[in-house]
């Protein structure tokens, strides 16, 4: 049975908190609430921890997982090439609902600063990133409530919040190299207008003398 712990959507208690960062140090799968829907959390520094994850999906261990981040500022120092448009990216949807996929010394991985009290303040109580993903099994309905993530896929802790917002989406997935930008997931947040968020940050070439 999975362990359950009511924690307060607006003023997360600390104790719930050192709970879950506990939990996911021993090596554990936490079901967390986002603003979109419900996630399941691991720390992928943790060996063993990852492929956890990945079982209790149900899903390919080739595909990508996101991190999950306490502040721009860290995914930032973590990019091989931040730049003006991903920085016009975060400061407009971060906190929010976009994954930004971008390229790091140890490859592509996808990450998100969450505007949900919560996971935030999760993320900040854990002092790194997190792997998350969607609390279901891979292929099956995304859940919106902790009884529908625990009665869904596998973890050893839940912290519930209550519902997400109602028709809850998930977040926006685009992937970013160098100047250019391409949708993996169209979510929350238009594609469209993050698109042309990240273009008109960059530097514009002159067009050359006739």
């Amino acid at each position: 049975m999975i362990e359950t712990l009511s924690i307060d959507i607006a003023n997360p208690q600390p104790e719930l908190l050192e709970r879950a960062r506990q939990t996911l140090a021993d090596g554990g799968l936490v079901i967390v609430p986002t603003e979109t829907v419900y996630g399941i959390a691991c720390d992928p520094a943790i060996p063993g921890a990852m492929e956890k994850l990945v079982a209790a999906k149900g899903r390919d261990g080739g595909k990508p997982i996101a991190r999950l981040a306490a502040s721009a500022e860290h995914v930032a120092a973590t990019a091989t090439n931040w730049n003006a448009g991903l920085q016009a990216l975060a400061a407009r949807y971060w906190p929010g609902a976009l994954t930004i996929v971008l390229e790091t010394p140890t490859g592509w991985t996808g990450y998100r600063v969450p505007a949900h009290a919560v996971a935030l303040a999760l993320a900040e109580t854990c002092g790194r990133t997190l792997a998350l993903t969607s609390a279901n099994l891979s292929g099956e309905p995304d859940t919106t409530t902790a009884q529908e993530a625990m009665a869904s896929i596998d973890a050893d802790l839940a912290l519930d919040s209550g519902p997400s917002a109602k028709e809850a989406l998930p977040s926006t997935v685009v992937k970013v190299d160098g100047a250019q930008i391409e949708c993996l997931r169209e979510g929350k947040i238009p594609f469209d207008e993050v698109q042309a968020t990240f273009v008109a940050a960059l530097p514009q070439t002159p067009n050359p003398k006739l």
